[in-house]
């Protein structure tokens, strides 16, 4: 998969994608969303207004900011589909600044390690368990990216002393 624009998501974010025709198809069109940082865009808070960063309709804010989105920028500069496949990786710049939300630099790290399937696999079989990927959802807030990728591959929150 070159550097472009993705099949879009049907709006609905996952409980659309349910509405389509097979496993595979369902895994592809997550897949196909991720972002260069490992957001999934059509599942952002934003989605209503932007179809994603490779999409002729980035409207991300980060991306249409003076300095613009270094991951975007970086990933194109490149010629690459997402900062896992950089050998910088983890370059602790803008999206992966220690002040912002750890979930992407486990998530490009999950994808660097298993693969893009893979995370879509489980992206997909959390949500059907009611564990949800969004703004404010269970994949914020956790202390560390080993428990983002802990809750990732089992579908279970750590508990708070941490067993």
């Amino acid at each position: 998969m070159g550097v472009g624009a993705p099949s879009p998501l049907p709006r609905g974010g996952i409980a659309g994608i349910n509405r389509l025709v097979g496993a595979k198809l369902e895994i592809k069109e997550i897949v196909d969303n991720i972002g260069y940082c490992g957001l999934l865009c059509n599942l952002c808070h934003l989605a209503k207004d932007c179809s994603g960063c490779k999409s002729d309709n980035n409207t991300c804010a980060r991306y249409l900011s003076d300095t613009g989105c270094y991951q975007y920028n970086c990933c194109v500069e490149r010629n690459l589909n997402g900062c896992w496949e950089c050998d910088d990786f983890n370059c602790g710049k803008d999206m992966f600044s220690d002040s912002h939300d750890l979930r992407l630099r486990a998530f490009v790290r999950f994808i660097k390690d298993e693969g893009l399937e893979k995370f879509a696999e489980y992206i997909i079989k959390n949500d059907k368990n009611g564990i949800k990927y969004g703004h404010q959802k269970d994949y914020d807030g956790l202390a560390t990216e080993e428990d983002v990728i802990k809750l990732l591959k089992t579908g279970r929150r750590s508990s708070p002393l941490g067993t």
